[in-house]
C-alpha cells in the first residue's frame, strides 16, 4: 500500500501522530511504503504497523531482534507472576513457583538492560560518526519482529 493510496483511518492516524508531535521521517515502512514517524520518546513508528527499528548494519538488527524476544519473555514472565499472585489469595501454596519467576524475571530486566545499553551506545557512536562527516551506509527500516 503506498501512501497516495492510504485509506482515511491511515490518514487519520498520520494526522494523530503529527498533532501528537511526532515528526514524519524521509524512510518509508518496509512492509506498506508509508512513511515512518519519531514520536517524542525517539521511538519509531510505522501508522499501519507499529514499532520499527531503523538499523545501520546486521549486528543491530541481532540486537534488536534479541530485544524484541525479552520483552516477549518480560510479558509472559509478568503473567505468569500475576498468575501466581493470585493462586496465593486463594491459598494456594506458590511460593516457590512465584520465587522462580521473580529470578527469571530479574535475568531477563538484566540483559535486556545490557541489549538496550549497547543499542543505545551505537546510535550514539553512529550519530557522532555523522556528526563528524562519515557517513556509511543509508540506514534502513526494520519492522520489530512480535
Amino acid at each position: 500500500m503506498a501512501a497516495s493510496r492510504a485509506g482515511p483511518d491511515v490518514v487519520k492516524k498520520m494526522a494523530d501522530l503529527l498533532r501528537a508531535g511526532a515528526t514524519m521521517l524521509p524512510e518509508r515502512c518496509p512492509l506498506c511504503g508509508l512513511p515512518l514517524f519519531r514520536l517524542r520518546s525517539g521511538e519509531v513508528v510505522c501508522p499501519v504497523h507499529g514499532r520499527v527499528y531503523i538499523v545501520r548494519d546486521e549486528s543491530e538488527v541481532s540486537k534488536i531482534t534479541v530485544q524484541g524476544v525479552l520483552e516477549e519473555l518480560e510479558k509472559l514472565v509478568a503473567s505468569r507472576i500475576s498468575e501466581n499472585i493470585e493462586a496465593a489469595r486463594r491459598g494456594e501454596p506458590r511460593a516457590r513457583e512465584l520465587a522462580e519467576w521473580l529470578d527469571v524475571l530479574e535475568r531477563t530486566e538484566r540483559i535486556l538492560s545490557m541489549v538496550r545499553s549497547e543499542l543505545a551506545a551505537a546510535k550514539e557512536a553512529g550519530a557522532a560518526g555523522k556528526a563528524a562527516g562519515g557517513g556509511g551506509k543509508k540506514p534502513g527500516p526494520r519492522r520489530r519482529e512480535g
